[in-house]
């Protein structure tokens, strides 16, 4: 039998260093700016958390508006801290401004109320 080597003499196109270096770049810049409207939309969505504290917030809007109670305290509810701050309204006896504000665990502000009301 006969052997034969089987030789290719063909050439395999291959990339240069710098179209390898120009398409990394391209790829980095592309995965960065999505990761920062990824960050965007989670930032500016309304979180679980977020919504339940606006919930808590306006259920102890309406206690202390049926309550005669008027003085500054902090509430712990659903692992929240809420503050609750009662002022006069500028200098109006009848009216007293009521700002409430939620924490998380973390002592980070979650939301905020602020509302006016009176005392009839």
């Amino acid at each position: 039998m006969d052997r034969r080597e089987l030789s290719i003499q063909t050439r395999v196109k291959a990339s240069t260093i710098l179209e390898v270096v120009v398409s990394m770049v391209i790829i980095i810049l592309v995965f960065g700016i999505a990761m920062m409207i990824y960050t965007n939309v989670l930032r500016m969505s309304l979180s679980v958390k977020k919504i339940k504290a606006q919930a808590l917030l306006q259920e102890t809007l309406l206690k202390a508006e049926t309550t005669k109670d008027r003085s500054t305290q902090s509430l712990i509810m659903d692992d929240l801290r809420i503050e609750q701050e009662i002022k006069p309204f500028n200098n109006d006896t009848l009216l007293s401004e009521i700002h409430l504000t939620a924490y998380d665990a973390n002592q980070q502000k979650i939301t905020e109320l602020q509302k006016v009301i009176s005392s009839k």
